[in-house]
């Protein structure tokens, strides 16, 4: 970790992402049939699902790994491509997960 900073894009998701996992576990809400994704049938379903189910998780570890992956990873990837490529290549990337499970 040699002085290798966090960058703002990757700073904004690491906390984003935090609340939506800490928030409701201090307030005693369950966000999984709002926010998850479910399938276009299930009757939990929200077309605003494909967007906040980028930012659910289902325990600490998986949190914890996936935000050490988007900080060992992303950082040199937004300091390279800047924070508007990368966001895009981010939420891309989200967009075409459920592409996959959803079209295969």
């Amino acid at each position: 970790m040699n002085g290798i900073k966090i960058t703002e894009g990757i700073k904004h998701l690491i906390i984003v992402n935090i609340i939506l996992f800490v928030a409701p576990q201090i307030i005693n809400l369950d966000l999984t049939n709002i926010f998850a994704l479910h399938f276009p049938k299930n009757n939990h379903f929200g077309i605003w699902q494909y967007i906040t189910h980028m930012f659910m998780h289902g325990s600490f570890p998986h949190i914890l790994f996936n935000m050490y992956g988007l900080w060992a990873f992303g950082t040199p990837l937004e300091k390279m491509w800047g924070r508007n490529k990368f966001l895009f290549f981010y939420f891309f990337c989200r967009y075409r997960s459920w592409t996959n499970i959803f079209f295969s």
